[in-house]
């Protein structure tokens, strides 16, 4: 995974998951120890978003990246509406997440 071998070049700690529900599952293990999460809107099983939310549920300051390729207008909105949420539009680069992800993280 390109996006991971950049973050963990740049010291950040890398938790990966195949599907939504076991993102869900990691990031309760490590609660506390996780600043932001990035993921795809098309996981399997549970979707990006929906993973997303459940995590936030526990984490309300939890920083969530959205990538896709396409955003249907309505989702888009409700998440912009949630807060706490970056989309991120693919295809991007390894410098655009870290950009966003420096941003974000200043937020704080």
């Amino acid at each position: 995974n390109l996006v991971a071998s950049v973050l963990e070049e740049k010291g950040y700690t890398v938790l990966l998951a195949r599907d939504g529900e076991e993102a869900v599952r990691v990031h309760r293990e490590n609660l506390g120890k996780i600043d932001f999460v990035i993921t795809d809107i098309g996981l399997p099983k549970l979707d990006g978003w929906e993973a997303s939310q459940r995590m936030k549920q526990i984490d309300a300051k939890l920083k969530v990246f959205v990538a896709s390729g396409y955003l249907d207008p309505v989702l888009k909105s409700e998440m912009l509406k949630a807060g706490s949420v970056v989309l991120l539009r693919k295809p991007y680069s390894p410098n655009e997440i870290l950009r966003s992800l420096r941003r974000a993280l200043e937020d704080r």
